[in-house]
């Protein structure tokens, strides 16, 4: 009966995680978001992490490259 509560517990947590992870595309719509508000260094971050889970959504680059320009260098 232990083992039986153990592996459910085990179950409910991996799913917990699976659904708690944020994909590329949502990433990039939060940095679009951001980058509609004049936060732009924010927005930077927030494709770099895109950019981290995707490497190959060439949109995220496009996008971060966009708000480079914007972003005066420090």
């Amino acid at each position: 009966m232990r083992l039986t509560y153990a592996v459910l517990i085990l179950l409910l947590a991996l799913m917990t995680s699976a659904q708690c992870q944020q994909t590329a595309e949502d990433w990039f719509n939060k940095g679009h978001a951001l980058y509609d508000q004049g936060k732009y260094e924010e927005a930077i971050k927030v494709f770099d992490e895109a950019i981290w889970i995707d490497p190959n959504l060439a949109i995220v680059w496009v996008s971060k490259s966009y708000v480079l320009t914007l972003t005066p260098l420090q």
